[in-house]
């Protein structure tokens, strides 16, 4: 122990005698530990710890694959459902959810949530307990009971935390619900917003129902049961169904996701990529302060030598040099934790919606992560010089006053560290590219709308007040109405979804001349409208006209259809004045509507998800249609935002007890939407600018030191003849091939790690030649302006002064 005292004591001393060196290691090292340590704690947050389901690794969700219509994980419907759960042997239980949205009342301002419709056996499939209370029974699974299990963050924030919650009422659609259970705060199904859990209740005519399909499943598997046993039962169950009811069921599977991959879906790849790339960063932190410690090594070489001609063995040389590598480790990865803190704030944003809110800290895990990366860290940049200093030789560099044999040995080790520097930054600075030319690519896809001063909220009705088609027409008419009547609206209407908020609610349909058969595949994203929401939103009429408001009950059924369907079904000839079917009827009741309009695509899935047909049917002949608009658009004048206090009033006039949801800019949607990839690429852009400065810098270092270690050399060159200009371009050169082979071997990694990014890229290939051409060209004019100082020293150097110093 007094010997590793000695060892730090003495170490302090070194490092406190080379500030400058020292201070650029720990700068590199704080970066680099930082960068890792934040990035650990969201993938040991996301990926590493369990969810909060015992066994989670039993617990499954259960899709239908509707492949043939693009939706390969679809919500199933209702009688599959049943037939799924009485004809496997795989499963504990399964369990069906589907979404339900409540308006609570009483006790506070009123408020929308998110909730959810369950099966009680969801409790057992999922198996986590509520914090106080209890959860409901298959006996209360009934349309006639009225409880109600909520979430944690609505229990303190409607109830204050109180534990006598349980047994009150609280009001639910103006409907008295009794709370019997409360979840636990890291509870989280199917997603994050939801905070509320009522009885699913199925009538007879639910569990009929094979072309409606709304549901999500959640299954256990039995103990020893892998989920591609799973998997193949239920594709056989599928291809059963499929046999025995070919009208509904034709070309539908099932598929079986583990519910950790359900979660984080493309988040996962996001994390790896970021954090491999974190790795990249902390490499070529260590091979530039190896080369920081070698260049001192060779003015250590004989301070070495009179140790070891004092009686220091070489394991006495090895362990001080790797002590003080460690001490500089240490150093570092304390202002590295510092960095990481602040760093976590801004990488909470990568955690799934579909996950709990996490808050992402420095617990034993991620400190247990830093001091194994720290130690690591340490070894790893301190083998350089050990290995050079440690090895023979030393009564040489005791004679030749530290410009032994080793001296080119070292040099070849440095030349080594700033080849694999340089050949990591241009991997980075690759990957970096590509994110940026796909956010770019998405930021350029034409959105069929103008989602400038545009203000967008929810109204969602409850059926309570609301329970036929009639009042919900005569709401949304008195809404706009008094909306319109706001100072700065230009105009306002209504949908059920906004654009690029919803992957499905989708219908099927038939032309007019088509057969059964033939439409059998066939389906279209389905939105329900005012007249005025698809002007309001700045959608573009191809033909025909947009929906007024003579398109009402009574009238000719109208709809308007957007250019994927007109070009699927009349290529090349004008579907105005078309009839289709989407109504799901009886051919023998069917219920057509006429086509009087086109709009130019609007983006209403996503912006990088393919596009589908749809169709938009005025709210006014909706009835007996699902779903209902709720989402409301306002075009303004002026600043969105700053007329929400006057909307609020507006729609509180038509009915004080209707709350208000989501309110928010279509502009902020639109950076919702890209928000992942956003964060992704600064993220990977700024990693690979950390390592485009390490590695410029280990550069210069090396040809520094290669001009002064050849300094007298030089010196004895250019009194021999050798003109400045040839100096230089010696000394250039062995910059350019130290470039050159960084390039190659960067080339080559490049290659390699964009096959990692092939599901995050829009509109770029990942081996896209152009962008890694252009980040080898900016990695190389970088690392030869490195160069340029020091071979133009050389290249001034005075052979008169360096001999007269020898």
């Amino acid at each position: 122990m007094s010997r590793i005292a000695a060892d730090l004591k003495h170490g302090c001393r070194i490092l406190s005698r080379a500030p400058g060196v020292t201070a650029t290691a720990l700068i590199a090292l704080a970066l680099a530990i930082g960068a890792n340590t934040a990035m650990f704690s969201v993938v040991d947050a996301v990926l590493v710890r369990p969810l909060p389901f015992p066994d989670a690794d039993r617990v499954v969700m259960v899709w239908e694959d509707a492949s043939q219509i693009g939706f390969p994980r679809n919500t199933p419907a209702p009688a599959n459902w049943r037939d799924w759960r009485e004809q496997n042997t795989v499963f504990t239980e399964i369990a069906a959810t589907r979404s339900g949205s409540f308006t609570i009342t009483g006790g506070g301002p009123p408020e929308y949530v998110i909730g959810r419709r369950v099966t009680p056996s969801l409790w057992s499939v999922l198996g986590t307990r509520p914090v106080i209370g209890r959860t409901f029974t298959e006996g209360e699974d009934r349309g006639d009971v009225r409880i109600v299990v909520i979430g944690y963050g609505l229990w303190q924030r409607r109830f204050g935390g109180e534990t006598s919650v349980i047994g009150r009422k609280m009001i639910l659609n103006d409907e008295p619900y009794e709370v019997i259970g409360v979840m636990p705060a890291r509870f989280s199904f199917p997603n994050r917003r939801t905070e509320i859990w009522t009885p699913i209740a199925f009538t007879p005519e639910d569990l009929a129902k094979r072309s409606s399909h709304f549901l999500q499943c959640a299954a256990r598997l039995k103990p020893g049961v892998s989920v591609e046993q799973a998997s193949a039962e239920m594709r056989v169950i599928a291809r059963r169904l499929e046999q025995r009811y070919p009208d509904s069921n034709k070309g539908v599977g099932a598929v079986v996701i583990p519910i950790s991959e359900q979660m984080t879906g493309n988040t996962r790849r996001r994390l790896l990529v970021l954090f491999g790339a974190s790795g990249f960063v902390l490499l070529i932190a260590c091979a530039n302060i190896a080369n920081l410690l070698l260049a001192r090594a060779a003015g250590r070489s004989r301070e070495m030598a009179v140790r070891a001609a004092l009686g220091a063995g070489r394991s006495a040389i090895v362990r001080q040099l790797l002590t003080e590598s460690l001490l500089l480790a240490g150093i570092g990865a304390l202002l590295g934790v510092g960095l990481a803190r602040a760093g976590m704030i801004a990488l909470e944003k990568l955690i799934p919606a579909q996950m709990a809110p996490v808050d992402l800290g420095l617990d034993w895990r991620v400190m247990a992560f830093t001091v194994g990366a720290t130690f690591l860290t340490g070894l790893l940049f301190g083998a350089f010089p050990a290995l050079t200093l440690g090895r023979g030789g030393l009564n040489t560099a005791l004679r030749q006053g530290g410009r032994g044999a080793a001296g080119a040995h070292r040099q070849w080790m440095r030349d080594g560290l700033v080849v694999a520097q340089t050949a990591l930054a241009l991997a980075l600075m690759a990957g970096a590219g590509l994110l940026l030319r796909t956010l770019h690519n998405l930021q350029q896809v034409d959105l069929g709308m103008k989602p400038d001063k545009l203000l967008t909220l929810s109204t969602e009705l409850p059926a309570s007040r609301y329970p036929d088609h009639a009042k919900q027409v005569n709401f949304a008419r008195s809404v706009l109405e008094k909306i319109r009547a706001i100072p700065g609206v230009v105009d306002a209407g209504y949908t059920s979804d906004l654009p690029l908020t919803a992957l499905g609610n989708t219908n099927g349909y038939i032309v007019e001349g088509q057969t059964d058969v033939e439409a059998n595949t066939q389906d279209a994203l389905f939105r329900v409208v005012t007249p005025t929401f698809l002007e309001t939103i700045g959608a573009r009429l191809r033909e025909g006209r947009f929906l007024t408001e003579s398109d009402r009950e009574g009238g000719l059924p109208v709809v308007l259809i957007n250019e994927t369907f007109a070009n699927r079904h009349w290529p090349g000839q004008s579907p105005v004045g078309k009839r289709v079917d989407n109504s799901g009827s009886e051919p023998n009741n069917r219920r057509w509507v006429t086509i009087v309009g086109v709009v130019k695509e609007i983006r209403e899935r996503g912006i990088n998800i393919d596009t589908k047909p749809a169709v938009y049917m005025p709210l006014a002949q909706s009835e007996g249609y699902w779903p209902e608009p709720a989402d409301l658009a306002i075009r303004t004048a002026v600043d969105p935002v700053t007329i929400v206090p006057a909307v609020r009033r507006a729609i509180g006039e038509v009915d004080k007890d209707q709350p208000l949801s989501l309110i928010r800019t279509m502009d902020d949607v639109v950076a919702e939407v890209l928000a992942a990839d956003r964060q992704q690429m600064w993220l990977l852009v700024a990693f690979a600018a950390l390592a485009l400065v390490l590695a410029a810098t280990g550069m210069y270092g090396v040809i520094s030191y290669l001009v002064s270690h050849r300094r007298r050399e030089i010196g004895v060159r250019i009194a021999l003849g050798a003109t400045p200009a040839g100096v230089l371009r010696t000394i250039m050169g062995r910059g350019l091939a130290l470039v050159g082979g960084g390039t190659v071997l960067g080339l080559v990694l490049a290659i390699i790690g964009a096959q990692w990014l092939q599901s995050l890229l829009f509109g770029v290939q990942p081996q896209d030649k152009a962008t890694i051409a252009i980040a080898a060209a900016l990695l190389a004019a970088i690392g030869i302006a490195a160069c340029i100082a020091p071979a133009r020293s050389a290249a001034r150097t005075d052979p008169a002064i360096v001999l007269r110093e020898e």
